[in-house]
Parts: C-alpha cells; structure tokens; sequence
C-alpha cells in the first residue's frame, strides 16, 4: 500500500528546497476585503519570467487593492512548484503541464510519494507556444524538418511529447530528425551557433525577440483543416490545440500563424474554500484594469480571456461558480467537469492496489497510462463554448 503524500507527509529534502526558495512579499495592502486571506503564498516559476513577471503584477493589484498580501515561492521544476502547494506552504501555484500530470498521477508523480493529487483549476490564461526556425534555413513548413538537427529537452518530458506532436502534424516522427539532447535555456544560443535548426519557444518574451532581432526568424505554422495532422495531440499532451497568433517575435505587423495554445493555469487543492476562490476571482475581474497591461501576457487573465477548454483537471467550485456569474460556463462545460470529479475518485480508488501489484516495475508510469486508458471511460467533448479569444480551434 503507497505511503499516503499528504501536506503533513512531505518530502523533507524538498520542503527544505522550498524554503529557500525566492519569496517576494508586495507593497502595503489596502482595507482587507471580507472572503480573502490576509496573507497567501503562491508558487510559481523564477523570477524574471514572463509567468513570474505576471503573477507578480497580480499579486501587487490583489495587496493594494483588496489587502491580501500574496507572497511568491519559486522554483525551475514542476515538483517545485507544486510540492508547496500539497503540503501546504503555498495556497495557490501557476504551473507547467506538471498541473495535470500530478492529477493523473503520471510520469515522475507515478510513485509511492506522489500518486494522484486533487488538484483544482482557478484560472487557466492563455499562451501561444511553437518552433522556430531562422529565415537563411531555408525550412519553411515541418515537412522540412526530416534531417534536420531537432531539440530534445533536457528533462522536459511535457515538452518533448509536444514537440512529437508538432512533428506528427508534418507527417514525421523522431526518427525522421537528428535529436540534439540541449536544455530548454540553451535553445537560443544553440540555434544561433547552428546546433539545432529549430527550437521551443513562447511566442512573446525579451529572449525571444532578442533572437529575431539579430536573425531574421520563421514560425512554423500548424494550421490547415486536416483533423489527421492533430490525431496524435490528445494522447500526447490533451491540454494543447491548435491557435493562432499575430504578435509573436519578429513577424511583421498583420502577419499572423498558428501553433500550439495552452495554459499555464492558476491552480489549488480541491479543499480551498469555494468562497475565497471566487472572491480572488471576482477581485482579480474588478482590478483588471490595474495590472492588464503591466506585461504582455497579463491581459490573458481577463475573465473573457481565459481558455475554458480542453479542461483536463476539474475546475474549482468556486471558479465554476465566477464563470457561471460571468456567463461563460456551459453545459457541456457542467459535464466534462463532473466527469473529471467522477475520474478523480476512479483515480484514487484505483492507484492504491496498482501501485501494490507493479511498484517494482521500472514501466510503471506506461503501465499506469495504459491502464487507465483501456478502463476508464472517456471524458465527454465541450461543443458549446464559443472560440476562445485567441483560439482557432475549441
């Protein structure tokens, strides 16, 4: 039987880590507003980010304007920033696909420490992410890649499954390119130096547009409406669809294209109280204006804005409950997140006795997967929400 992970039960080595870790505390908070906490701490990625760079614009706002000082937690890994979260240091933490990997009990959380987590989605913003090339390459669509020197990020499973995907949409696999182990942070003066021809980008950010400045630089565009070209996607990373975009680095004004879109979501535990949640998020809707435009990204926290699809973790009740007040939640929205709370006690009930029967396997986490897809039944789709704003595809 797997050792409970419980806030209580946590990871000393970790917990010390997590300590250490940058904690920036906000400016003089205003009048409290009755709902929040006087003070929270959320987890998320490093300082200097764009997705640090965008909470701490939030977590400003939410200080001076309603008095609930927010407090950052940072760390470069996915169990980073969500080991906080489960043992209780952080109460909230914007994160990588580790979001969904550590529901679902996959990958690296397949363990005796990790196993399933009830994880809850608060808000999910939107981003734009894809590969580049730089424009003397010559490459100008994926099918060009066969051959060419392809990234596989250092210790970036999430990632590397989305690069396969881009790859399958030109008709390629692994095997049709040159892999060059190089860590996500290299990429830029990799494919500067000619070590990589392509790599992994957000489509906004200094780094990137730094890059296009000094080399002219190519987005490869994923768009079309060949379903076959997107078959692999859903296995491989289903919280990704296709959407477009006009202001990445270097493209030139009216020029748009399409990659891949996804959220780097807003995320808490299933026993943070509803009325809190939705109090952040109401306050967050009525200060909107206050940190919009503090960094590029930040508008994408705007209750029109939010991607409400694919859900692949349920949403918080008491998110569900601002989105039902904002006129954005659906039926088909209603039921996708039953499913998901269904799944969640499926999940639960069933990790205990797999992990009993196959904990010495080195495929567990395969094994795990597999498993789950030939018992579990399939999550029901969302046809009734309008496109998202930035999305070509729901």
């Amino acid at each position: 039987m797997p050792r409970a992970f419980t806030r209580r039960s946590f990871l000393t080595g970790l917990s010390a880590t997590a300590a250490l870790g940058a904690l920036s505390a906000c400016a003089r908070s205003a009048v409290a507003v009755p709902g929040l906490p006087h003070q929270t701490v959320w987890s998320t990625y490093g300082v200097g980010t764009g997705t640090y760079n965008d909470v701490a614009a939030i977590a400003n706002t939410l200080t001076q304007q309603v008095g609930m000082q927010v407090r950052l937690m940072t760390s470069d890994t996915g169990i980073g920033r969500l080991a906080p979260l489960i043992n209780g240091t952080a109460h909230y933490s914007r994160t990588g696909d580790e979001y969904y990997y550590a529901f679902e009990g996959d990958d690296e959380y397949a363990s005796e420490v990790w196993g399933p987590q009830p994880l809850r989605l608060v808000m999910s913003p939107p981003g734009n992410y894809g590969i580049l090339v730089r424009k003397d390459s010559g490459i100008k669509k994926v099918e060009d890649l066969a051959g060419k020197r392809f990234p596989r990020l250092v210790a970036s499973t999430s990632m590397n499954r989305k690069l396969e995907g881009i790859l399958n949409y030109g008709g390629l696999t692994t095997d049709d390119v040159i892999l060059v182990d190089v860590a996500y942070s290299e990429q830029i003066e990799a494919i500067k130096t000619g070590q990589i021809d392509t790599m992994y980008q957000n489509v906004v950010g200094a780094n990137v547009s730094e890059l296009a400045s000094q080399y002219p630089i190519r987005w490869m565009d994923l768009g079309g409406n060949d379903p076959s070209k997107y078959a692999t996607w859903e296995d491989l990373s289903p919280m990704m669809i296709p959407g477009s975009f006009t202001d990445g680095a270097g493209m030139k004004p009216g020029e748009s294209a399409v990659n891949l879109q996804y959220s780097l979501p807003l995320v808490t535990l299933a026993d943070r109280p509803a009325q809190e949640v939705q109090t952040l998020l109401a306050s967050m809707d009525k200060h909107y204006d206050k940190f919009k435009d503090a960094t590029p990204d930040a508008h994408k926290f705007g209750a029109d804005e939010v991607m409400l699809t694919p859900m692949v973790i349920p949403m918080h009740e008491g998110s569900v409950a601002f989105f039902k007040q904002a006129g954005r939640w659906t039926a088909d929205l209603e039921k996708r997140n039953q499913a998901l709370l269904e799944r969640e006690q499926l999940l639960a009930q069933a990790w205990p006795d797999f992990w009993s029967k196959y904990s010495g396997e080195p495929d567990i986490a395969e094994r795990w997967r597999k498993w789950k897809k030939q018992n579990f039944p399939k999550l029901p789709a969302v046809n009734d929400v309008p496109t998202d704003s930035a999305s070509t595809s729901d």
